[in-house]
Formats: C-alpha cells, sequence, structure tokens
C-alpha cells in the first residue's frame, strides 16, 4: 500500500488478501479489494491518494489509486468489512488533455490552432505526455512524480496534430499502427511512462484445451468493421479533400467474407496527406480484418508458458480451436487472489464479442470522441458540426 505521496507505507499479506485485478492492453485497469475494517491498513487506504501496487513474477503487474471505499457490516460481521475500488496509473492519461499550445498553462491565450509532431511514433507518444504532463509541462498540469521511461525510437515516421483530445486516446491511435504498448506504473518513488514493443509469440506460445495448456476457451470469430476507409480533409463540399485507405489485411479479409465495408472519419483539421493516412490506418488497425476473440484460463500446471512470465499483456499468442489456429493479442489479464489462492485468466482479441455491455460503450465512446472532434474543429467556423455528423460532407 503507498500514500498520496506514492511512498509505500505497508504490506498485505497473503492471509488478508481478497483481490480481484482486470488490467487492460493500452487502457485503464481497475482493482478490487476487501479489507476488514479493524485491518492496520484499512484507515490508511481510506486517505484520500492513497492506492495499491501490485508485484508479480518479477515485474510490477499494476499500480494505481483508490477511487471509492464502501464500508459494510452484518449481524455475522459486526465489526464489518471495507471494499476498496481502484484504476492503475494510467488513468492519468485519461484525465488530461493534449493542448494546442501545452508549454502555455494559460488555456485562454493558447498561440497554436494544434500542436503537431513527427517522428518515430514511439517518440511522439513520449513527446505528447513529456509536454502535457510529464517533467518537460508548465508546474499547473505537470503531474507529481511522473518521469519519461526510455525511448527507443521504434515505430514509424509519423505525423501528428492534437488539439485537445483526450491524451490516452491520442496514444492509442498512435500505438496501434506501430505494434508498441504504453503504461504508467510505479517504480519505486516515481510513476513512470513506459513503452514496449508488442512481442509475436505465435509460435512458441500455442494455447489449445486438447493439448493441456488452457483449462477451458471460449471463441468468437467476426467479419471486420471496416474494409476502405475514406478520410476527408479540409475544404467543403465537392472541393473537399478525400483520401481512401486500404491495406493488404483488409482488402483480404474483404475477399474472404465477401463484403466491402466502408467507413467515413472526418479528419477536417488537417490537410496534411500523411496525417490523413493515419488516421484511416489507425480504423483498420483496429477495425480492418477478421476479429478474434477468446477468454482463456492457462493450466496452472502450464509451466513452459507461464502467463505473466513467457507471455502477458499485447503479445501477439496462437490459439488452437476447432482444428484453427487463431492469431490473437493479449488484451486483458484477469487475477483473484483470495483464501482459495490465486487464479488468472486472459482475454485475447476484441472483448466485444463477448460482452455486449463492451459493444455498447465502444459505439458511446466512438460518438463522444465524434462530436467532441466536431466541436473543437468547428470553433473557427466552417460548417455546420451537425450537418456534417448527420453526413452532409
Amino acid at each position: 500500500m503507498r500514500d498520496r505521496n506514492l511512498t509505500r507505507v505497508g504490506l498485505i499479506r497473503p492471509e488478508d488478501l481478497s483481490l480481484e485485478l482486470e488490467d487492460k492492453f493500452n487502457n485503464v485497469g481497475t482493482w478490487k479489494l476487501q479489507l476488514p475494517s479493524e485491518h492496520p491498513l484499512a484507515d490508511e487506504l481510506r486517505k484520500p491518494g492513497a492506492g495499491l501496487v501490485i508485484t508479480g513474477p518479477g515485474d510490477v503487474l499494476l499500480s494505481g489509486p483508490v477511487t471509492q471505499a464502501e464500508y459494510a457490516a452484518t449481524p455475522e460481521d459486526r465489526l464489518g468489512s471495507i471494499t476498496f475500488e481502484g484504476v492503475s496509473d494510467s488513468v492519468i492519461l485519461l484525465d488530461m488533455l493534449a493542448w494546442p499550445e501545452p508549454s502555455n498553462a494559460d488555456v485562454t491565450s493558447q498561440r497554436l490552432s494544434h500542436d503537431e509532431r513527427k517522428g518515430p511514433a514511439e517518440s511522439v507518444m513520449h513527446q505528447y505526455v513529456d509536454a502535457n504532463c510529464g517533467p518537460g509541462a508548465p508546474a499547473l498540469r505537470r503531474r507529481a512524480g511522473l518521469v519519461m521511461g526510455p525511448d527507443g525510437g521504434r515505430g514509424p515516421v509519423i505525423t501528428k496534430s492534437a488539439r485537445f483530445p483526450v491524451l490516452g486516446e491520442l496514444l492509442t491511435g498512435i500505438a496501434t499502427t506501430a505494434d508498441l504498448g504504453f503504461r504508467i506504473v510505479q517504480r519505486g518513488s516515481n510513476l513512470v511512462f513506459e513503452t514496449v514493443r508488442v512481442a509475436d509469440r505465435t509460435r512458441e506460445i500455442r494455447l489449445d484445451v486438447r493439448a493441456g495448456t488452457l483449462a477451458g476457451q471460449r471463441v468468437s470469430v467476426a467479419a471486420p468493421g471496416a474494409t476502405r476507409v475514406i478520410v476527408a480533409g479540409q475544404g467543403e463540399q465537392e472541393a473537399r479533400n478525400f483520401v481512401p485507405v486500404d491495406n493488404p489485411a483488409s482488402v483480404e479479409s474483404e475477399g474472404d467474407w465477401g463484403r466491402r465495408i466502408e467507413r467515413f472519419v472526418d479528419q477536417r483539421n488537417t490537410n496534411n496527406p500523411d496525417e490523413l493516412k493515419q488516421a484511416g490506418h489507425e480504423v483498420l488497425v483496429d477495425q480492418g480484418f477478421t476479429k478474434v476473440a477468446v477468454q482463456a484460463i492457462p493450466c496452472e500446471d502450464s509451466a513452459a508458458m507461464e502467463i505473466g512470465v513467457d507471455w502477458g499483456l499485447g503479445d501477439r499468442v496462437c490459439v488452437l480451436a476447432g482444428g484453427q489456429e487463431l492469431v490473437a493479442p493479449v488484451t486483458g489479464m484477469l487475477i483473484t487472489a483470495d483464501d482459495q489462492g490465486f487464479r488468472i485468466g486472459a482475454l485475447l482479441g476484441d472483448p466485444v464479442g463477448f460482452d455486449p455491455r463492451a459493444a455498447s460503450a465502444r459505439r458511446s465512446q466512438t460518438a463522444e470522441r465524434r462530436l467532441s472532434a466536431l466541436e473543437r474543429t468547428a470553433e473557427g467556423g466552417g460548417a455546420n458540426p451537425v450537418m456534417n455528423l448527420m453526413g452532409a460532407w
């Protein structure tokens, strides 16, 4: 357990542990911990800013603050217990926006329309974090204790511009086209923004119930969400700049399913051809292929392919189901620890394949992002954003 200053103040012993943890690749993880009200750390954990650092085999699995504490008592448990809920430290990236002029802490006097950056994808990600909430940000926006991890300059050279998007969403768009993962985690007395290369472990990690490497699995295969993207830049009506985008995977899945699936992306904030293509590729990396979703429970004695050691979040692995070999990234990890021991599960591919609520949430988030983008770009006049959203190009 840590306090608001990131100082570790105590250890929750295994016999007192009732923990549920769900970590998500390039997203915010969540955790839930239940403690008896008389536990010596319960009062400390109820203080604003307190949190947990959860370590696993050889590394920190997740760290993050408490967001809610709930006390409950019953006649059988008169002293009661406290349930703490929290999130991972990557929530910082969802709390912050990427400003047009991040070096200027006064939002009323932003002198630039967009913060445009060009370079290797990994370096651009580090630059946006550093400028908006890292050591390079103005003091008013700087996140205490946040430092930048190593920047390997990996990924393709990209051009990106930002005008008040959510910082985490901006990073996700960059990371998906560059095979990169990112997170914020506590190391020592600091919070560290880290980026990693997605590893292809499809040859060594082959998960199969019949081979004894999985205790159970559910597999869902679905059509792609898009195979061709039309990205609209600046201009009006017939004079507007349109850029078509596809890739080999989207064209192949188009042939497999016999469907040409077109999607429109409004990118009126720029007319840079590289950035317009980047916006289209971000959609196709997320939707332009046959969707595979897998819920997998690794076998306890699967020592040769131990999750969290030999494979983990972001890695691509192979799942054998119904005689087919399916490749999917590890998008989630679930851990439960209580008096029955430790249990672990993995989610591969698209979670929407199993959870209707996730599908609904995704649609809602997509609509919110589109409306927010239209509101930002409509500040200087131009086409009616509502008519644009309805399809009046």
